[in-house]
């Protein structure tokens, strides 16, 4: 297929006449329905988090474990948090979600400009979490390095991969084949030395994959609200890279004939993401502690 009326010979490189393909057509919705998906299931597990929070409020902070059927729910969010099946769920919706953004950085030719504003919104949420730690006193929430900071952080990777590369996605999936290779290797293969400085906690897990504690640093005392280290999660968001450019080469849906007015809501969620993910969990506490103040402890926010 041919986009220019003049381009007879084939002289106009195909990547370049993907460039004028009309902007409607270049929504795949496959990938905003996953992404919502993931967006919508981090949702629930973040519900469960915030219920578990506000048990103690509920019940007493001695023996409300022990109570029976009537916090049926509590319990449930206190096992499942904790539970071998939380953590391979958890895996896999990251590994889905990261990818996906790698996917999409494929598919975008503003990732500088997407990641920075991304970095600077992961920068606010930083100092959001300040405020409540300091201000507000509530303790373990602050997050230095969450998942938005890497993702912001991966995105200009890829930004700096695609210009090194001078925008060849082909050559740029090759690279991203290379950075899930180093971070693969990073995370199973090496431990940072006890005098690391301990800024550099952005980069190294608090625990490697066989459970040992970081030598260096403790996750409670640099980001103990979330941390989504650069050498654990690189492949998470680079298989995305390296695969986007051949599965995606026409910038095009692969399931076309399932799109329809049935998968709007949550593709919808997928659009938002952003706005999902930061305005949420202010939100879900909202709800519990209004909730909370109103029917369980009158008067009290259980915070």
């Amino acid at each position: 297929m041919r986009f220019f009326p003049d381009d007879n010979q084939g002289l106009i490189p195909f990547e370049t006449q993907l460039n004028y393909l009309p902007l409607r057509s270049r929504r795949i919705w496959e990938l905003d329905f996953l992404r919502g998906v993931c967006v919508l299931l981090m949702v629930l597990d973040h519900l469960a988090m915030c219920i578990e929070m506000f048990s103690y409020g509920w019940y007493g902070f001695t023996g409300w474990y022990s109570l029976g059927m009537g916090n049926a729910i509590t319990r449930f969010c206190y096992e499942w948090v904790a539970s071998e099946q939380w953590r391979v769920a958890h895996c896999v919706v990251l590994v889905v979600f990261m990818g996906i953004s790698g996917i999409s950085c494929t598919l975008s030719r503003s990732n500088l400009k997407r990641g920075s504003a991304l970095m600077a919104l992961a920068m606010v949420y930083t100092l959001v979490t300040v405020f409540i730690e300091d201000v507000l006193q509530i303790t373990g929430v602050l997050v230095t390095f969450g998942v938005a900071h890497f993702l912001a952080t991966a995105i200009l990777i890829y930004a700096l991969v695609d210009f090194i590369t001078r925008h060849d996605k082909r050559i740029s999936a090759i690279w991203s084949v290379g950075i899930c290779g180093i971070g693969l290797i990073m995370y199973f293969c090496y431990t940072p030395p006890a005098n690391t400085p301990e800024w550099l906690f952005f980069l190294f897990p608090p625990r490697d994959f066989w459970g040992n504690p970081s030598p260096f640093y403790l996750q409670a005392d640099v980001s103990p609200g979330d941390l989504f280290t650069v050498f654990q999660y690189l492949p998470y968001f680079f298989w995305g890279a390296a695969i986007g450019p051949f599965i995606y080469r026409c910038r095009q849906s692969l399931l076309p004939k399932l799109d329809g007015k049935w998968n709007k809501p949550v593709c919808f969620v997928g659009r938002h993401a952003l706005i999902v993910f930061l305005l949420h969990i202010p939100i879900l506490i909202g709800i519990l502690a209004l909730i909370t103040y109103l029917f369980i402890t009158p008067g009290s926010w259980g915070l």
